[in-house]
């Protein structure tokens, strides 16, 4: 958007240089949530690494010539743990997410009402009224969801793609094989798609403008529809 006609005053000016420093300008604002949020999304995925080698341990134990069940046991009961420790950490990861979500959702619909306001006549007069409706709703809950879940499974897949890497040469040589290529073709897979994405999601931004701008129209003159009897017309347009 174009330069305020003047400024409505506000609590808090974001960094608007680029996208990540706004992001981050307002992210650091709830610097205590975020942390909670990333510490819970890495513990998560750590702790969901567990049982599987915990298995791995009880079953070496149970298939020996005699086996070994106070091993057995205690793998048992240290999955069981190590599930209820994760059950807070996710705890903890949903809360900060759920948080800093709705915060950042607030803040920027805030600071967008009141850059709107800042604006001249002539900067209205040439927007679409539904384009900018479309921008105040929907596009800013989108940054709610890039949060909420968006971060975490950002992380969650991160850290699933980097925990076989790390232990399960440790195990056997041969089963690096298979994560560390995953690994390698992840990002190139995740750019075809976005590359594919990126001109259907401009597409869908713009006929969601054009359909909030068509009923703005519609409500606005309803008199006008009415008394044309064009109610069928309309709902067909829509």
């Amino acid at each position: 958007m174009s330069a305020s006609e003047f400024l409505v005053k506000q609590d808090f000016h974001s960094d608007r240089r680029t996208p990540v420093s706004w992001v981050l300008s307002h992210g650091m604002r709830h610097w205590r949530v975020i942390t909670m949020m990333l510490l819970g999304a890495l513990g998560n995925a750590a702790l969901a690494a567990v049982p599987p080698l915990l298995i791995g341990i009880a079953f070496n134990a149970i298939n020996q010539p005699l086996p070994d069940y106070v091993t057995v046991t205690a793998m048992a009961i240290w999955i069981v743990v190590s599930q209820l420790v994760r059950s807070v950490v996710q705890l903890g990861r949903n809360f900060g997410s759920q948080i800093i979500g709705e915060r950042l959702e607030r803040d920027t619909r805030a600071e967008l009402y009141a850059s709107l306001l800042g604006k001249s006549m002539t900067f209205h007069g040439l927007q679409n009224v539904g384009d900018v409706m479309a921008r105040a709703t929907n596009d800013v809950r989108e940054i709610n969801l890039m949060l909420n879940p968006g971060i975490n499974l950002t992380i969650g897949s991160a850290m699933f793609i980097a925990m076989p890497i790390l232990f399960s040469f440790g195990i056997h040589p041969t089963l690096f094989v298979t994560p560390l290529f995953y690994a390698l073709a992840y990002p190139l897979a995740l750019r075809i798609y976005l590359r594919e994405l990126s001109p259907v999601s401009d597409m869908v931004r713009q006929r969601f403008g054009v359909l909030n701008a068509g009923l703005s129209e519609a409500l606005d003159g309803i008199e006008t529809v009415k008394g044309a009897a064009q109610e069928p017309q309309e709902v067909e347009r829509f």
